[in-house]
Formats: structure tokens, C-alpha cells, sequence
């Protein structure tokens, strides 16, 4: 088989297959899950594979615009999961699809996703349009695909580093800006649901530490998975506005010793928002630009929201998650 048809790592994770039951619209992944080194799995599986497992029953023509789940309960990489596809509307421009993701019999991801006829470049200009611009003097990383030391993650990003907007360090004013894309090429089989499906997944890799990190809060009792993978060389050198993401759990072991560092003890998502734009501009394996902020924060939660663009500016997402972000409640201890 020529090489450009070899399926990349992130098109294998985001694959699925019929599943090998006597029951229309069930399907399953076709790999093993990605393993990063944590408990359960990446949250990005079920997100990307239920939204392939949609795509799977609509017709062509019609391009994912919107997908809102929720995370019920953690799953974890060695059973398969069975995605349940439930065809509520199939219209003349929208169709909506739910989609069950169950694993041991457990619902562990629930989803709504809708789907809009792609439209003809007339019809366009009896449209409104505008978008947010991507932010200026965002450094660029290098243009090329990642090494050998890359082949068994399916992305990698470069992070540039905190923008402080006010400077006066308050929490909402903080933006996180990093590079990220597949590790390797898509293969050129790969039409643009599967660049969707990887952008799905890719999606959540930096996102709900948003919340900590915007308290300037860097340490954690259970790093989530990208506090594993970081950016082997960030970018925030290159600039004067931005700060750099600590990681000091990959830097140091000092942190252990100190008593009054605070330390994230639970980061889990609630659920997941994905609007898509311009899908025709997108390429996963070229470098997407990602912003996050946190709006809000309380009552054990935090909210972030993420716009990722295309290297020429083209806004391709706007996402949204909420989850559960508690410190560790630690007791002062007496020396005598």
C-alpha cells in the first residue's frame, strides 16, 4: 500500500466500524484507544468517534454544524465502546442525529449532533457573514510535520504561552494560546469528515485547565493528559505579551515538598460543545491556532471557551465545556 494511504494515528482513534451486532446504526471503535499514561480514557475518544459514527448515517452533502454532549460516566481503554445512533430528523437542509456511547453497558457520552446541507457559493451571498479575527502577533511554529520521537501520539502542539489582556491578573482576562495538529499527514484517502472527526478530537486535549491555570494554579494531584503532553519547545520566547503555562510537575519534583502550593485534587468535564465553521478550510494535519479563556468559576465548577482557526485566519471552531474544579483541601499541620 502506497505510504499516503497509510492511516495516520489520529484517523485510526477516530475511526469506528459497524458494530458485529444484528442492529442498524450501532457502531464501534476500530483500534485500540490511545493510551497516554492516565486513568480512563482521552475524553477526545468519544467526542470524535460519536461524531463518526453519525457522519456514518447521513447523506453526502451534509457537514456536521453543531454538537453538544455530555460526559455520564468514565470509561476505560480496554473494553470496546458500541455507538448507538438514533436518526431523529433527516430534512431537506438540517439533520439531527443523537448518538449513545455505551461501554460495558454503561452510557459513558451522550451527544446531540446537527447537520447542515452544505450550501452553493450563490446562496451565499444572501447570507450574513462575519467571524472573530485571529488574534495578532500570535509567533508561528515551524512548518513541518513532527519527528520519529512523534510516531505514537496522534497530535502535537506548540504552545505560545498566557496573554494577559487587563494586567491586572484577573482570572477571565487571561487567554491561552497554543498551535496544535495531528502528528503526522492525514492520508489522502481522508475526505473532510475525517479532518472534522480529528479536529473533534484534538478539541478537548488543552481545555478545562483553562480554569487552574487562569488562578495562575499550575500543579496537580492527577495531571490530565495534557499536562503530559506538552509542547516540547514553546513559542512563548518569541513573544513580549505572553507569559509561560507552567508545567512544573515535568520540571521539577520541588513542588511535592512544598506545603502551601495550591494543587488542582479533581479535574473532570461535564459535558462538551462544538460549533463548526468553514469546514471546507480545514486541514488537521496543518497547524490550527487554539484560544482558550474561563468566563466563570464556582460552586466546585468552571466554564472555559476555545476558537481555533486555520493558519491563515479562517475561524473553523467555537467550543464550550463546563466541569468539576476542586483543590485539595489540605489541614495545617503543627511542627511541635
Amino acid at each position: 500500500m502506497p505510504m499516503e494511504d497509510t492511516l495516520s494515528i489520529i484517523e485510526e482513534q477516530v475511526k469506528v466500524v459497524h458494530a458485529s451486532i444484528q442492529k442498524p446504526d450501532v457502531f464501534t471503535n476500530s483500534s485500540d484507544f490511545w493510551r497516554p499514561g492516565a486513568h480512563g480514557i482521552f475524553e477526545g475518544f468519544a467526542i470524535a468517534q460519536s461524531l463518526s459514527a453519525a457522519q456514518h448515517t447521513v447523506a453526502g452533502g451534509f457537514v456536521a454544524n453543531s454538537l453538544h454532549g455530555s460526559f455520564v460516566y468514565a470509561g476505560n481503554s480496554e473494553d470496546p465502546v458500541l455507538y448507538y445512533v438514533e436518526r431523529n430528523r433527516d430534512g431537506n437542509g438540517f439533520c439531527t442525529r443523537s448518538v449513545r456511547a455505551l461501554q460495558k453497558e454503561k452510557p459513558i457520552f451522550i451527544c446531540t449532533i446537527s447537520f447542515a446541507k452544505q450550501r452553493s457559493p450563490e446562496s451565499e451571498r444572501h447570507s450574513l457573514q462575519h467571524s472573530s479575527p485571529m488574534p495578532l502577533g500570535i509567533p508561528e511554529p515551524e512548518n513541518t510535520f513532527s519527528s520519529a520521537s512523534n510516531a505514537k501520539i496522534p497530535f502535537i502542539n506548540r504552545s505560545v504561552g498566557v496573554l494577559d489582556r487587563s494586567g491586572q491578573r484577573q482570572p477571565e482576562d487571561k487567554l491561552f494560546h497554543q498551535w496544535f495538529k495531528s502528528s503526522g499527514p492525514l492520508s489522502s484517502s481522508s475526505g473532510p469528515r475525517v479532518h472534522q472527526s480529528a479536529l473533534a478530537f484534538m478539541s478537548d486535549s488543552y481545555f478545562l485547565a483553562g480554569v487552574p491555570h487562569s488562578h495562575d494554579i499550575w500543579h496537580f494531584a492527577n495531571p490530565p493528559i495534557s499536562e503530559f503532553h506538552p509542547s516540547p519547545n514553546g513559542l512563548s520566547k518569541l513573544t513580549e505579551k505572553h507569559s509561560k503555562i507552567q508545567r512544573p510537575h515535568l520540571e521539577t519534583h520541588k513542588e511535592k515538598c512544598e506545603k502551601n502550593i495550591s494543587r488542582v485534587s479533581m479535574m473532570v468535564s461535564l459535558d462538551h460543545t462544538i460549533y463548526f465553521h468553514n469546514m471546507e478550510n480545514l486541514r488537521a494535519d496543518e497547524w490550527l491556532l487554539s484560544e482558550v479563556r474561563s468566563s466563570w468559576a464556582g460552586d466546585g465548577r468552571g466554564l472555559v471557551q476555545q476558537r481555533i482557526w486555520a493558519r491563515n485566519g479562517t475561524l473553523l471552531a467555537t467550543c464550550i465545556q463546563e466541569g468539576i474544579v476542586r483543590l485539595e483541601n489540605r489541614k495545617a499541620t503543627s511542627n511541635l
